[in-house]
């Protein structure tokens, strides 16, 4: 089994979900097949089934490829209430300054991204 990492972190998941393979097939939109070959190890998933597939089980798609990342993403409810607030401000903004706030974000992005902070 050469993606076993991958299988069980997906069998785990489909445990904790409550799930079956079908199931996540339906409601994933991955197919069966493809799902099946996850779970016993004979294939990995792409980057698109992973993110369908961690959605549906509320995990994190890094995490079911086998990356050494959190199963679940944490929030803390301080952050969640810095969120929740900048979103409501955000839409407070016409589409001319939203536009420019969204230029602004990407140039940070873009600066810590190259290691520019």
């Amino acid at each position: 089994m050469k993606n076993e990492l991958t299988a069980k972190r997906l069998q785990l998941a489909l445990s904790n979900a409550n799930m079956n393979q079908q199931e996540l097939a339906d409601k994933s939109g991955v197919n069966k097949a493809s799902i099946s070959q996850y779970v016993n190890g004979s294939h990995a998933p792409s980057n698109i089934s992973s993110s369908k597939m961690g959605k549906v089980l509320d995990v994190e798609p890094m995490w079911l490829m086998g990356f050494d990342v959190e199963m679940r993403k944490e929030l803390s409810s301080e952050s969640a209430k810095n969120d929740i607030v900048l979103l409501e401000k955000f839409s407070l903004l016409n589409e001319r300054d939203k536009n420019i706030v969204m230029l602004m974000i990407d140039s940070m992005l873009s600066k810590k991204e190259s290691g520019a902070d």
